[in-house]
């Protein structure tokens, strides 16, 4: 992935946590909902947050050359069989 790839995709992705983590839209998870005895509100908040942070780790870790076909990669020297 190309440098300025990756610097509009951490953009987007920090505008986009800017807005779900700020008051219009953090305001939909404030309710008296419980999931598996755990209140909404602060299941929403660890689960858009775990998102956004394996989001980052996935785009980060990604190389450019996995994007290029596997043709463009050295191949290894194969071993010499003697009989």
């Amino acid at each position: 992935m190309s440098h300025t790839l990756r610097s509009q995709r951490l953009g987007a992705l920090f505008a986009a946590g800017w807005l779900l983590l700020n008051f219009p839209l953090l305001g939909l998870w404030d309710s008296d909902l419980s999931v598996l005895g755990i209140p909404l509100f602060p299941l929403a908040l660890f689960v858009i947050w775990g998102a956004m942070i394996a989001t980052v780790a996935w785009w980060m870790e990604s190389r450019p050359g996995l994007e290029t076909p596997a043709a463009s990669e050295p191949e290894l020297p194969q071993p010499q069989v003697r009989d």
